[in-house]
């Protein structure tokens, strides 16, 4: 995995801040979903073959699948709206990295970085504002004491 382009490292930018604020101030859904997607964008960077400019990216297609597997047991399992969003913006990635394994002629360029990247970007955008707009639980407040006379 190299970084080599500008958009890498955008794309490293917001997945980091995206799954930092989903770590610090979400629940269970957005920190599995900011784990999820952590390790789908390093398996992809691994199993990504720079060399392949036509053809399949099976591998890729596969982390994708198993992310979209992740956002939909979260969007199924959580009293959440932003899962749901994440989901189909995620499954439009997948669609188009399908026409790329079923139409050898599409560029991977154009599959994975112009259009994947941009609906990469509207679900880490999903899991940012899920997060930011959680409202945290009110401390427990301590009950009074009965045999206090101030109460």
């Amino acid at each position: 995995m190299s970084f080599s382009h500008l958009y890498q490292w955008i794309s490293l930018a917001a997945l980091l801040i995206s799954t930092g604020v989903a770590l610090w101030r979400g629940g269970w859904p957005e920190r599995l979903a900011a784990g999820a997607m952590i390790l789908a964008w390093l398996a992809s960077g691994l199993l990504y073959k720079t060399r392949l400019w036509f053809g399949p990216q099976t591998a890729v297609f596969l982390v994708d699948l198993a992310l979209l597997l992740v956002l939909l047991f979260i969007a199924l399992r959580s009293d959440r709206w932003w899962p749901m969003w994440a989901c189909g913006f995620h499954g439009l990635t997948l669609i188009l990295t399908l026409a790329t394994l079923l139409d050898t002629r599409i560029s991977n360029r154009a599959g994975y970085i112009a259009g994947g990247g941009v609906f990469s970007y509207l679900v880490m955008l999903a899991l940012f504002l899920g997060a930011v707009r959680r409202r945290r639980a009110a401390p427990p407040q301590m009950a009074p004491d009965a045999a206090s006379p101030l109460t």
